[in-house]
């Protein structure tokens, strides 16, 4: 462990990120309860194929959280949701052979391992090993990106998706990250990881946007018989 980690965790403020409440971090119970209800899973909007698991939707307490993690020097709390996220998962009866995340290119300023910190949190909490098995993906930061062209006309920047290290002998991958807003990042990673032999992935992440979950899939009631029966009717000849 680096020691900048060792003194972010020694001189964290003990009190809720979201509230403030002392002795309660990262978030109080009121906030975030440590038991989420509805984790998932459901349908990615970019790869409805693509099951996905999170804590929640990015507001309130939750991005309060997730940003103090990712921008106020505070790693250790996406690690600590990341084991929440877990022990979600756990109980809703997910389960991986291996979980790995999406990795960001390295950049100055602030760290961006942050899918990598929460990643670990799940693989503890699930007791399944952490693999680094994506190489970044090549562009510009999405984020700044997207900020930099805010546009109501113009759509947002994209960029390739990220690419398998290795070959991989099938089973159960978990892809983490820590934001899913247009789900594409994730598609695209879900699919490189197909390619590159899995067996099966599925995604999880600490919190969504709206347009990250696919509408649900119109249900198809069935008919009554009667709409189906052929009414015959007898001539005498």
């Amino acid at each position: 462990m680096f020691l900048v980690d060792v003194l972010s965790g020694l001189l964290r403020p003990a009190c809720c990120l979201a509230c403030g409440v002392p002795e309660a971090w990262p978030c109080c119970g009121r906030c975030l309860p440590p038991d989420p209800g509805d984790v998932g899973p459901w349908p990615l909007a970019a790869d409805p194929d693509l099951a996905c698991w999170a804590l929640g939707p990015y507001r309130d307490a939750l991005r309060a959280a997730v940003l103090a993690g990712k921008l106020d020097g505070q790693p250790a709390a996406l690690a600590e949701l990341g084991r929440r996220l877990g022990t979600a998962l756990a109980a809703a009866g997910a389960g991986a052979d291996l979980v790995t995340y999406v990795a960001a290119r390295r950049a100055a300023g602030r760290p961006r391992d942050h899918a990598e910190r929460i990643a670990r949190g799940v693989g503890a909490a699930l007791d399944v090993p952490v693999a680094d098995l994506l190489a970044p993906a090549r562009g510009r930061d999405l984020g700044r990106a997207r900020r930099a062209a805010r546009s109501p006309t113009r759509p947002p920047p994209t960029r390739p998706p990220p690419v398998a290290k290795r070959r991989l002998a099938g089973g159960r991958v978990l892809l983490v990250d820590d934001l899913a807003t247009t789900g594409a990042t994730l598609a695209g990673a879900a699919a490189a990881l197909r390619v590159a032999g899995a067996r099966r992935v599925e995604a999880a992440v600490l919190a969504t946007a709206p347009t990250a979950r696919a509408p649900p899939r119109p249900s198809h009631r069935p008919c009554s018989w009667r709409s189906h029966c052929v009414v015959v009717t007898r001539f005498r000849v």
